[in-house]
């Protein structure tokens, strides 16, 4: 890969309120098939706790990781990228992370962030840990865009919005003035009784209605929370329904559009590759998982393109 791109990579992070969704697969895969239309790509494995990409893209033993950039054995992060089978196509591991870094003070959160921002690529794919721990939605809320992966299981999509909410009020309280935010969000949690808050809409009402300038820097963070989601191993015609169905709850509940990307079918290939630890992407390519995913990404691209023409 060239160094020295002049201009911030595109950031996406793949993220799931439940383990073992495919988040993991989706990513190594989406980041061939971006490599692919000739984009540079890196892939950042941030789930700290138990790192898989580097097996999944066939790395036996990751020279250096995270851990390395964390502990400041290396100074920039670009210095720990591993190239790939595809040429486009890097990984910086978090493999072998110690039990502490799963959870990554803020200083490190930051850091590493920031020198996500500046690693020389065209888009930087984030693979997330599960559940709704504070790093996870950190990073998530980072990406440009976030995707949430969710099964037709009835435990996935209670997760999923679980991870939506806790995402949601995690960005919430970001918003400026910050201290006045605070303030009028938790005046409006103890005054719930009196005026129910069922959603986060209902919050925001209440805020406006208790600090107008509070409210409106409330109103103007909540307009950027843009998840895009993905339901991952349809079987059933029903379970078509299922993304549309989830991003209209999130609609009413949220107040925001949400990204519904589409479906992709459960494909027996795909756990072949996984066996044979390479992408799917770069072994079938014309398997079904593959041809859904390369159409998810061209819809992916085209939303952002949209985004930022607007």
């Amino acid at each position: 890969m060239k160094h020295g791109s002049t201009s911030h990579p595109r950031i996406w992070a793949v993220g799931g309120g439940k383990g073992g969704v495919g988040k993991s697969v989706i990513a190594a895969n989406l980041g061939v098939v971006l490599a692919e239309s000739g984009h540079r790509v890196v892939l950042v494995d941030a789930d700290l706790g138990g790192a898989n990409l580097h097996t999944l893209l066939g790395i036996a033993n990751p020279q250096a990781t995270l851990s390395d950039f964390i502990a400041r054995r290396v100074k920039k992060l670009d210095e720990i990228m591993m190239p790939t089978a595809d040429e486009q196509l890097w990984l910086v591991s978090g493999a072998r992370a110690l039990l502490e870094m799963a959870n990554p003070k803020h200083t490190q959160k930051t850091k590493i962030l920031r020198h996500v921002s500046a690693l020389p690529a065209d888009h930087v794919i984030l693979d997330l840990g599960a559940g709704s721990a504070f790093n996870v939605l950190d990073f998530f809320l980072a990406a440009r865009r976030g995707i949430l992966v969710v099964t037709p299981e009835a435990t996935s999509v209670e997760n999923a919005y679980h991870f939506l909410k806790a995402a949601f009020f995690r960005k919430l309280k970001r918003a400026e003035p910050r201290h006045r935010v605070r303030t009028a969000i938790n005046q409006a949690m103890q005054e719930r009784e009196g005026r129910p808050i069922r959603s986060p809409r209902d919050l925001i009402t209440q805020v406006m209605l208790i600090d107008p300038i509070a409210g409106a820097g409330v109103l103007a963070e909540s307009s950027t929370f843009n998840p895009a989601l993905l339901v991952n191993r349809i079987e059933r015609p029903d379970d078509h329904k299922l993304g549309t169905e989830i991003c209209t709850a999130c609609r009413d509940y949220f107040g925001n559009e949400m990204g519904c990307l589409g479906h992709i079918p459960t494909d027996r290939l795909l756990a072949r590759s996984v066996q044979e630890r390479r992408p799917a992407a770069m072994l079938y390519p014309e398997s079904p998982f593959v041809r859904s995913l390369r159409s998810i990404t061209h819809l992916l691209t085209d939303i952002e393109e949209v985004d930022l023409a607007g």
